[in-house]
């Protein structure tokens, strides 16, 4: 969840944003309506999803001439110079 903020809400409501932060929620700060910067929570690596292997089989196809050399037409000139 996003909260929008002013720079004087900021300096009274401090602590209760850290806590908001650890929560998960972001905070955008704003001064005279424009935002300024955020306060939001830092990924750490425990907290991230873990992977999956084998969700994308057979979803990826690649030709069989995949890393043969391209042609002269793709350059737009000729190699030998």
């Amino acid at each position: 969840m996003t909260k929008i903020l002013s720079i004087g809400e900021l300096q009274q409501k401090l602590p209760g944003l850290l806590a908001l932060a650890k929560d998960g929620d972001e905070i955008i700060i704003e001064e005279n309506g424009e935002p300024v910067a955020t306060v939001a929570p830092i990924q750490k690596a425990g907290i991230l999803k873990k992977r999956t292997a084998g969700l994308g089989k057979n979803t990826i196809w690649m030709s069989d001439d995949f890393d043969a050399e391209l042609p002269d037409e793709f350059w737009g000139f000729d190699k030998e110079l």
